[in-house]
């Protein structure tokens, strides 16, 4: 029955996504971080409702009347250099194969980022994204929160099988980085009780990264809820859900999450963080002796690799950080460029927040600004124990960043523009372009 609903809704979709392709790019949102495919039985299990939901995407975009302005700026180059260069290393990978597969699936959301760059040029085009991503992953923390209090904290919270965030870890990384959309979106909406009902949301996404026994994803809670507390506005609600959150770790979980956490004390004496580090000395290895070019896409998955650059008696495993694992695929130069990605969107979010600090109109620009950072920093501190350097949600925030610079300048310019054109400042801009001496 679920994927008969799912079908219909989805194929419904179709004709309006050819006539308006920015509901596609909604869709392919929905699909790509909810995965409802993914929580059916049958044949909507496997069918590719991504790409097809992509492919209409593209094809409404290229016969629609709308602008196809790409905001070019440090963000969408880098974007597309490091698109360019993943392209390059593929050619000299050390898994031909493996890398080829990794980078058709990476070229296809780097597609929808470059999509997200042209479509998103309003402020409720951007208001609805974020609607979207929140709806689709905080249904997995609401859930998972739910799960967690009804279970006591006894079982681990997962996202939907054979999805990106399937793992506990990656589920975490996803939730973290959510966190700050919810309260952008709570800062920002009208009727108090979606204000309500988002401050519950929040709350239960914060348990449900508890529950989900990540040890990264503990880091990335308490990174974010201080960076939460320091770039929000209102802060009595975010220290409200940081204080419930501490209470039921520290009070409702159980032993076995206790002493789980406990280990981050010893974390190189664990098995977990002994083969993180043997994974980060092999991509560093690798590195080193490939220091252009990388081992390219999956080359970890590579034992003949791991014989030759890893550490003795390393146990082959994918690796545990952004960083590293860009440096072992991509080279250094790879990494140079990733690392650019992430300062060139952090500077974009910080030249809003400057530029709309005392514009009221814009007081949303800054608030949106505020919060893609703390998501940033989210994925910059969570990532630096998983293996998500390609994560869709990075790249799409990351694209939201240029955007939001892009049409924060562009208002400021239209009202300073509106403001020179007024009779009042004619006269003034007149009388001292005539006595330049006198105007100061």
């Amino acid at each position: 029955m679920r994927d008969i609903v799912l079908a219909l809704f989805v194929f419904g979709t179709l004709p309006c996504i050819l006539m308006r392709p920015y509901i596609g790019l909604l869709v392919w949102s929905w699909l790509g971080y909810m995965n409802p495919h993914r929580l059916c039985y049958g044949f909507a299990v496997t069918f590719p409702w991504v790409y097809m939901v992509a492919i209409v995407t593209a094809a409404g975009l290229l016969f629609s009347r709308d602008s196809k302005r790409i905001p070019w700026s440090a963000v969408s180059v880098l974007l597309l250099m490091f698109l360019l260069w993943t392209g390059l290393t593929t050619f000299y990978a050390l898994i031909p194969d493996s890398a080829w597969i990794k980078l058709q699936e990476f070229a296809k959301v780097m597609v929808m980022v470059f999509v997200t760059l042209i479509l998103v040029n309003s402020r409720e085009r951007l208001h609805w994204l974020v609607w979207m991503i929140v709806v689709s992953l905080g249904f997995y923390g609401v859930k998972g929160g739910v799960f967690t209090l009804a279970r006591g904290g006894a079982n681990h919270v997962l996202g939907p099988p054979g999805s990106f965030i399937a793992d506990n870890n990656a589920l975490a990384l996803a939730l973290c980085m959510t966190l700050p959309l919810m309260r952008y979106l709570q800062l920002h909406s009208p009727r108090k009780s979606v204000r309500v009902g988002l401050g519950l949301g929040m709350l239960l996404t914060g348990i449900a990264i508890l529950g989900t026994y990540s040890r990264g994803g503990l880091i990335g809670l308490a990174i974010v809820a201080g960076a939460l507390f320091l770039k929000s506005r209102g802060r009595v609600a975010v220290v409200l859900v940081i204080v419930v959150v501490g209470l039921a770790g520290a009070h409702f979980m159980p032993a076995q999450w206790t002493n789980r956490m406990g280990t981050l004390r010893n974390a190189q004496q664990t098995d977990s963080g002994e083969t993180r580090i043997q994974s980060w000395q092999f991509s560093t290895s690798v590195a080193l002796h490939r220091p252009w070019l990388g081992g390219g896409f999956n080359v970890y998955q590579s034992t003949p690799a791991w014989e030759r650059y890893g550490p003795q008696g390393a146990v082959p495993r994918a690796v545990h950080s952004i960083y590293f694992r860009v440096l072992g695929e991509q080279g250094f130069l790879g990494l140079a460029l990733f690392a650019a990605l992430l300062f060139a969107s952090w500077r974009n979010c910080s030249q809003v927040r400057k530029r709309s600090r005392d514009i009221p109109a814009l007081r949303w620009a800054f608030d949106m600004a505020s919060m893609l950072q703390v998501s940033l920093v989210a994925f910059m501190a969570t990532g630096t124990f998983l293996p998500m350097s390609y994560f869709d949600l990075s790249l799409q925030l990351m694209a939201l960043s240029a955007v939001l610079a892009d049409f924060c300048m562009q208002q400021i310019r239209s009202s300073q523009s509106i403001e020179l054109r007024t009779p009042g400042n004619l006269s003034a801009r007149a009388a001292k372009l005539a006595n330049p001496i006198r105007g100061g």
